[in-house]
């Protein structure tokens, strides 16, 4: 990768290190506050007169910097979907309309308005109806031309009559035949005919209303699909988990998630939304911001062409927090070649006010009320091994934090509002910090340092399906489908689950939420593990054991790695792994030959008899309940199959004990359906 494309951070990192004298780097290693190393870094001179304009401008990635709109851009692309409108191309010309709209700036209302209008147009060829009248209402919203509303109206009353709300339509018919008065470039022919037809409509409109009882419009469809509820009631101490759940402690393992009640297989254990998450910079332009949702149909950040937005909800919250901040250093950001949990880091102190961070400077502990989410000191108390790591780690992290903080002062934050000037280069021939920013130097400068050693080991990829567009009358098949990671985030109750090789649930996301559920039956007492990444049936030990120890810190101690489990491609049919039926609890396994003519075999550790009779009768439905499942998946009925193969899980625990190919394939193809509940897209 070529200087240009991989991003200046790497440079600004090296120019550092290399020109750091051995008592100075001493000086550094001799700190012990997060404040105080980040303070010092920025005290140094090498690093004041650090000039990033030249590695800035010759990065190609990124964007341009600084940011700005372009009216002749804007135009230029509005043009473009004209085009396609004269094809008959309504999908590329709905592409290019909302292309313009991120160009267009700001102050070009009217310009912007007639966008909204054109794309109204192409949607509602394609049939999309509520979207264009999402358009039409902020074409209007924005000083669409007077005369030129009666076109809007007119499209605003055949929507509405497409979705036989006839009493708004008729509304919108009547705003018709006023508008068209004011239509002066009309041709008087086509202005008569419009009002000819305008009143024909109204007038079958109010007698079919009359015929029909006079009944109300129906209520505009909620394309948004419904939010997953928890199982059973919510846990008061971890709101953002089910009461099925707890978080307990030890020394050894820390804290840990461990089930209150057997859990059964398909359970929605945990909703929560992120604390924070940031979307890759190569889906700015294609999913929402705020919520990671792939949005065609987008609505643009009014001051900067990066960012693109699903709903005015999710751009007026964005606005009103970290993208007020971030709107204009976006493309530096992209440019530095900083990882995602780099942006995170930042987000987490965007997306609040410094006055936020100045009220629990002094009381960062645990607190005792409910955990959550939206708080940042649950965040800054997750793991972060800091005290395992090395000067050169801390180092490294405090030199992506003096740009952070340098960053953070161009956009104002330090002076608690969005600045409204825009950033020039020149503001870049200097790492330097205003000396009045002291204060905030050493108190963000500290939380952004101890961002990156949380993320660390407490971010979360996010990710959603994408899958190929379904057959006409056909249900859309998501199960094979490629997962592809969107973005960063931090989800701090999800954060308290520790790992296992064999985990005992499968995240999802319902926009920024992850949904967590039990893929297998878990009893209570049992610890609630997820998975930070190897399974035991694909990945040998070793490698599993290495990865985890390289990434995370930890030796694995689950079961599969203490008691040595074997891929599943090694895993044996020979034999069935039947459990003890012995009175008294007994882990031990019966291992029964398939050609076995007995019925009764002995256990080796209790000494008592299992029944395998019994246990051969209960699973004799498993192989029927599984093909339905299998035949419920392949047509997409997820909901289906989900309830046959928890069918299955429950008869196999009833008697068998994994490791087996049988119980794998059921989890898998289990795991496989909840995914599809998750966010995806078509492609």
């Amino acid at each position: 990768m070529t200087e240009e494309n991989e991003g200046f951070f790497k440079k600004f990192h090296e120019s550092i290190n290399n020109e750091l004298d051995e008592v100075t780097k001493n000086n550094f290693a001799n700190l012990e506050s997060n404040s105080k190393r980040v303070s010092y870094l920025c005290s140094l001179p090498i690093i004041k007169k650090y000039d990033i304009t030249d590695d800035v401008v010759k990065c190609k990635t990124g964007g341009e910097f600084p940011v700005n709109k372009s009216l002749s851009k804007a135009l230029q692309l509005k043009d473009a979907g004209n085009q396609w409108v004269q094809k008959g191309d309504w999908v590329k010309a709905l592409v290019f309309y909302s292309q313009s709209m991120m160009h267009m700036p700001e102050k070009e209302t009217e310009e912007l308005s007639i966008v909204f209008a054109n794309r109204s147009a192409a949607l509602n060829h394609l049939q999309q109806y509520e979207e264009a009248l999402a358009d039409i209402k902020k074409c209007l919203s924005l000083g669409y031309p007077r005369h030129l509303r009666y076109k809007v109206y007119e499209r605003k009353a055949r929507s509405l009559l497409a979705l036989k709300r006839n009493r708004e339509s008729i509304v919108a018919f009547q705003d018709t035949i006023s508008a068209l008065d004011e239509a002066t470039k009309l041709e008087k022919e086509k202005r008569t005919k419009m009002r000819t037809d305008a009143k024909i409509m109204l007038e079958i409109l109010n007698k079919g209303l009359v015929l029909a009882g006079n009944p109300s419009d129906p209520e505009p469809l909620n394309k948004i699909p419904p939010k997953p509820k928890l199982a059973g009631k919510h846990n008061s101490k971890f709101p953002a988990a089910s009461e099925a759940i707890t978080i307990d402690t030890d020394d050894v393992k820390g804290r840990y998630a461990t089930a209150t009640r057997d859990i059964s297989a398909g359970e929605v254990l945990l909703i929560e939304k992120a604390h924070s998450g940031v979307l890759l910079a190569e889906f700015s332009k294609t999913h929402c911001q705020n919520c990671f949702l792939k949005c065609p149909i987008s609505l643009p950040c009014p001051k900067c062409p990066n960012v693109i937005f699903c709903s005015d909800k999710c751009l007026e919250t964005a606005l009103k927090s970290y993208h007020g901040y971030e709107c204009q250093i976006l493309p530096l950001i992209w440019k530095s070649g900083c990882s995602i949990t780099c942006q995170i880091a930042l987000r987490m102190i965007t997306q609040n006010k410094k006055d936020y961070f100045l009220s629990i400077s002094n009381d960062l502990k645990p607190q005792l009320g409910a955990y959550k989410t939206e708080d940042y000191r649950n965040i800054y108390n997750l793991t972060t091994h800091e005290e395992k790591r090395c000067k050169q780690d801390f180092l490294h992290r405090t030199e992506m934090v003096v740009f952070l903080i340098k960053v953070l002062e161009l956009t104002g934050y330090f002076d608690g509002k969005p600045r409204t000037k825009p950033i020039e280069m020149v503001e870049l021939n200097s790492m330097a910090v205003n000396e009045k920013y002291q204060g905030d130097v050493e108190l963000i400068g500290g939380y952004l340092l101890r961002n990156l050693q949380v993320l660390q080991f407490n971010a979360h990829e996010v990710f959603e399906l994408q899958v190929p567009k379904p057959k006409v009358d056909k249900n859309i098949i998501k199960h094979d489908g490629k997962s592809v990671f969107l973005a960063g985030a931090v989800f701090p109750t999800l954060a308290l689950f520790n790992h296992s090789c064999e985990p005992g649930v499968v995240r999802y996301f319902y926009g920024s939420h992850i949904v967590v559920r039990a893929v297998k039956n878990i009893k209570k007492g049992e610890e609630v593990c997820e998975n930070y990444g190897p399974i035991f049936t694909t990945v040998p030990k070793e490698k599993r054991q290495m990865e985890l120890k390289d990434r995370y810190w930890f030796d694995c101690e689950c079961i599969p790695c203490k008691e040595n489990w074997p891929l599943y491609d090694e895993m044996t049919e020979n034999y069935m792994r039947f459990k003890c039926d012995s009175d008294n609890p007994c882990p031990n396994v019966v291992a029964v030959p398939y050609d076995c003519t007995e019925f009764m075999i002995q256990c080796g550790l209790c000494q008592q008899y299992t029944n395998i009779l019994k246990g051969l009768k209960s699973l004799q439905d498993t192989e029927m309940l599984y093909r339905l499942g299998r035949a419920a998946m392949d047509e997409g009925k997820y909901g289906e199959a989900v309830k046959k193969f928890t069918e299955v899980l429950k008869l196999y625990d009833a008697t068998l004990a994994p490791p087996y190919k049988s119980y794998y394939d059921c989890v898998q193809d289990l795991r496989r359906c909840l995914l599809s509940m998750g966010n995806y897209s078509i492609i």
